[in-house]
């Protein structure tokens, strides 16, 4: 991201300019972690770990002069009023949703939400010390916040789920099933996702779906003798998946 204009004048106001602090190497940077992690996750822990430290390293670049925080979001007038946050913050947000969507299953929804909101109100302050609030005569003020808070919180709650299964290196208890069913499902824009049905486990008193990667999916069969590791998480998320 290189500069942030309006491209409309008010009376007697000249054309409003923020611009990020020559961080286009940063945002480079994340563009080609983000697909490497997405499309070929391996190391997946030191991968994992730069993405989640992007934001902050950008945010405290960008924040060594004291800027508004408005000076991380493009507004692009020519798109009706897009609003696009900074790809070192934007970017691995999406990059570490969609990786936890396909590899990890959590069993607690609260415990998701308790440790996702102590991230998200940690990011917020850690913005808030870097720079400073907009301006009331910035017109565009709340959507700007709005665009920034919408960052944090799929970042905030993809990162906690994914530090608190993949940094687990617990023992995990096993709990035997069997595989009943399996099935492939495509997204509108061509993407696959593997799914095997295993027969109630544990206290999972139904049949569900787990998620596998691709390569495994061809590995089970149905009525085969299968395993669910089930391990309580680095941050008290329980989670599991198939061995």
């Amino acid at each position: 991201m290189k500069v942030i204009k309006t491209n409309k004048k008010a009376k007697n106001q000249s054309i409003i300019v923020y611009k990020l602090h020559q961080l286009d190497w940063l945002e480079y940077i994340s563009i080609g972690l983000c697909l490497w992690f997405v499309f070929y996750p391996r190391p997946y822990d030191y991968l994992l770990l730069a993405l989640l430290l992007l934001p902050f390293v950008g945010m405290f670049l960008n924040g060594l002069n004291k800027p508004s925080i408005a000076s991380l979001v493009e507004i692009d007038r020519d798109a009706k009023d897009e609003y696009d946050v900074a790809d070192f913050i934007d970017l691995p947000a999406w990059a570490i949703v969609v990786r936890t969507l396909l590899d990890y299953e959590t069993d607690s929804f609260v415990a998701v939400i308790t440790a996702g909101t102590i991230a998200f109100v940690g990011i917020c302050l850690f913005l808030l010390v870097t720079h400073q609030q907009i301006s009331d005569s910035n017109k565009d003020k709340w959507w700007i916040y709005g665009s920034i808070v919408f960052s944090f919180f799929i970042y905030s709650y993809s990162a906690v789920i994914a530090v608190n299964c993949s940094f687990d290196y617990s023992e995990p208890k096993e709990y035997k099933t069997e595989v009943i069913d399996k099935r492939i499902s495509r997204s509108r824009k061509g993407g696959r996702y593997y799914y095997v049905r295993v027969k109630p486990w544990g206290h999972h008193y139904d049949a569900e779906d787990i998620s596998v990667a691709r390569e495994e999916y061809e590995e089970y069969q149905i009525n085969d003798k299968v395993a669910v590791e089930y391990k309580e998480g680095l941050l008290g998320i329980p989670w599991y998946y198939l061995d």
